[in-house]
């Protein structure tokens, strides 16, 4: 067949096979994919792929058996989540929280800094 044309039917395939074309490029594509033995093969593999995505999605609705158990014993364990270190750094949070100031006061201070040294600055331009 032209094979402009089976270059046009196998990019539509994947689309043919969820059956998400308009009716009337449907139409079209069942056309070739009938007289076209190259399509065809190509068609039973999308439609093959189509399938397989599809069995993978239908079961994965409902948790493992004793997930929920697991989830609970692990909790209730001593080494569970421990409030003693942070979540991002492994930091002790008092030891965050003091950067964490230190870094803002530090701010605040070179702000308050640059501030006056402008101030000084236009009070000399007036003069």
């Amino acid at each position: 067949m032209n094979e402009k044309v089976c270059t046009e039917v196998r990019a539509r395939l994947p689309a043919y096979v969820a059956r998400s074309l308009d009716p009337v490029r449907r139409r079209l594509i069942a056309l070739h994919v009938r007289r076209c033995a190259a399509c065809q093969v190509e068609f039973s593999i999308q439609r093959e792929v189509h399938d397989g995505l599809a069995s993978l999605t239908a079961g994965a609705d409902t948790p493992p058996d004793g997930l929920l158990e697991s989830l609970l014993e692990n909790t209730s364990s001593p080494r569970g989540a421990s409030p003693l270190r942070g979540a991002v750094s492994g930091a002790r949070p008092v030891l965050s929280v003091a950067l964490l100031v230190a870094g803002a006061a530090a701010g605040a201070g070179a702000g308050y800094a640059s501030w006056l040294s402008a101030k000084n600055v236009r009070r000399r331009l007036r003069r």
